[in-house]
């Protein structure tokens, strides 16, 4: 099975992804600057990066990220604290205390979902590698659970425009699409469908679930085809 192990063999496996594509839809130019610019890590991405890894992978989550502790970086005391704890926790990534418990509350409200529904993961954070024609592709899964892929997300507003907006602003529905072609064809099993769960980021951490109808699915497709033929 064309499987990948990790994030970082992921990330620099040559096949394109359906980030990428997004940025090739808009124009070459913008696809070569993406790939070829370091991607900073942003408070957003790195809050969503932290609520994935409390909801799908929780023992993983004392190995990646550590919570600062509360001291004064301008006295001398607190600079000592710092470094000690810097020199300790080498190489995780560091929340503030805010953010973590925050993120714990998101995620501990995206688990009830979850389980609310009746869902349960066979696999999380899955990756697979495909050729599609004579183009690499590559995609990482958030989760599988039955006949279902699954996909969490942070949002400000979980209500139906809510996240009707975030699919039509971010294109969820091509990575709806391009995920369950690559699962398809790296496993041989075909989803029945492909599941977001949008979880908001602030009191009361509302979530719901959201399967992509077939008018912004015949999109993606056309999307996708576009995409390839631009790379090849």
């Amino acid at each position: 099975m064309p499987q990948i192990n990790d994030r970082k063999e992921y990330r620099a496996f040559p096949a394109l992804n359906q980030s990428a594509a997004k940025h090739l839809l808009t124009s070459p130019a913008h696809y070569q600057a993406y790939i070829h610019t370091p991607q900073e890590e942003t408070k957003a991405l790195k809050f969503g990066t932290f609520v994935h890894a409390a909801v799908l992978e929780p023992h993983s989550l004392n190995d990646l990220y550590v919570t600062a502790p509360d001291c004064d970086r301008r006295t001398k005391e607190g600079k000592a604290i710092w470094s000690e704890f810097a020199t300790a926790n080498a190489g995780k990534t560091i929340l503030d205390a805010e953010e973590s418990a925050i993120g714990h509350l998101v995620a501990s409200s995206a688990r009830h979902a979850l389980k609310v529904h009746g869902v349960e993961f066979e696999a999380t954070e899955v990756m697979y590698h495909v050729d599609y024609n004579g183009v690499p592709l590559k995609a990482a899964i958030d989760g599988v659970a039955g006949d279902y892929l699954w996909d969490i997300k942070t949002t400000d507003d979980a209500s139906a425009a809510g996240m009707l907006k975030a699919i039509r602003n971010y294109r969820y529905n091509l990575q709806a699409y391009w995920y369950r072609l690559v699962y398809e064809l790296a496993t041989g099993r075909r989803p029945l469908g492909f599941r977001f769960l949008f979880v908001e980021k602030e009191p009361p951490f509302a979530c719901a679930v959201c399967e992509i109808g077939p008018e912004l699915m015949s999109y993606a497709v056309s999307d996708f085809e576009k995409a390839i033929t631009l790379y090849k």
